[in-house]
């Protein structure tokens, strides 16, 4: 259940310095989180069509291990995998890594996708979003870190670039 929004920090406001989970503040404002991201501060988020989301896992898929993200049923599962290319059959995109990470996206199950540059538990992130029609999350991709907790140089520039395509 929403909070009373009347007597909340307006949304706007509130995003300048937040860097917790997107999904947790949509819900508290009562809204889907594809619709909280027209408020970031601006260039926080990128939205492009569901339609290019083959073409920008087949980009990533040549950065080589990111971090994988899903949230469902009280459960955040995060793997670091390079992503496979996906491949189509029967409805859904497949795709399988080496050492067994892999999946299936129903062929029409996204529609939306957003580049997200915004601070994350007090580190700055670089990520992509894979949003289904309820205007959740289906999978989340983050630029990798090094060994110091800074994000890979070579995956930000790649991030970058693949953002700038829009």
């Amino acid at each position: 259940m929403p909070a009373d929004t009347t007597t909340m920090i307006p949304l706007r406001e509130r995003l300048k310095t937040f860097d917790g989970f997107l999904e947790r503040l949509a819900q508290e404002y009562g809204m889907t989180t594809l619709d909280l991201l027209q408020h970031l501060p601006d260039g926080g988020a990128t939205v492009v069509p569901g339609e290019r989301m083959v073409e920008i896992l087949h980009d990533i898929a040549e950065w080589g291990a990111v971090l994988f993200i899903t949230e469902g049923n009280g459960v955040v599962t995060g793997v670091s995998s390079e992503l496979p290319k996906v491949f189509h059959k029967d409805g859904y995109y497949h795709f399988f890594a080496a050492g067994g990470f892999g999946g299936h996206i129903k062929e029409d199950g996204c529609t939306r996708i957003a580049f997200i540059e915004r601070p994350f538990q007090g580190r700055n992130s670089r990520s992509i979003h894979f949003y289904g029609g309820d205007g959740e999350p289906m999978f989340k991709v983050f630029v990798a870190r090094e060994l110091s907790g800074e994000m890979n140089a070579d995956q930000q520039a790649r991030w970058d670039n693949l953002r700038s395509r829009w």
